[in-house]
């Protein structure tokens, strides 16, 4: 009798799928997934978690190996490195069009939102699941959330369009609730 739990086998196939649909979409541009998760990463996150530093924290990879990444996708114009106007040390990853326009169409794949969509009313249920599995890995791994802004313990509703960071001290609008932060705590 086996002992490896199906689930496992069920998360890993769903995971290598997704990655194989990644590297294919990847190819069209002469890009690897890994180019491909930074997009992805820098079309969902805050104007806080927009920096190398954090982009190598997110996907767990090396500097050199982030650096490598930027340097290509700055080249090919998928993004552009930007100075913070107040801190000069500071430098941004903003994606341009067109790499707006791959990040959206890379990542989810297709068939994973395909997939998901047939679940209907128990996508939700496996949301809170998939959750719960992933936070205890976070925490059995030390590893930052990175959570989206509207769950976090420092967010504070102000008003319907916006709200307060309890933690940078600064008024955001919505929209910046449905982004990443690095900065994220769990309530």
């Amino acid at each position: 009798m086996s002992t490896i739990n199906p689930l496992t086998d069920i998360l890993e196939r769903i995971v290598t799928l997704h990655r194989n649909e990644v590297r294919l979409v990847g190819v069209e541009y002469g890009l690897h997934p890994v180019h491909l998760e930074v997009l992805y990463y820098l079309s969902r996150c805050n104007k806080f978690s927009d920096t190398p530093a954090a982009v190598t924290e997110f996907l767990g990879t090396t500097k050199g190996t982030t650096s490598q990444s930027i340097t290509l996708l700055a080249s090919k114009g998928f993004l552009n490195k930007e100075k913070d106007p107040d801190d000069r040390r500071v430098t941004h990853l903003v994606l341009t069009e067109k790499g707006k326009e791959v990040a959206s169409k890379a990542i989810p794949p297709v068939v994973l939102i395909n997939g998901l969509e047939q679940l209907g009313n128990d996508s939700e249920a496996l949301r809170e699941q998939l959750e719960t599995l992933l936070r205890s890995m976070q925490k059995a791994t030390n590893s930052a959330s990175f959570g989206v802004c509207k769950t976090c313990k420092f967010h504070q509703p102000v008003s319907d369009g916006v709200f307060f960071c309890k933690l940078t001290k600064e008024t955001l609008d919505l929209e910046g609730g449905e982004l990443l932060c690095r900065e994220h705590t769990i309530k």
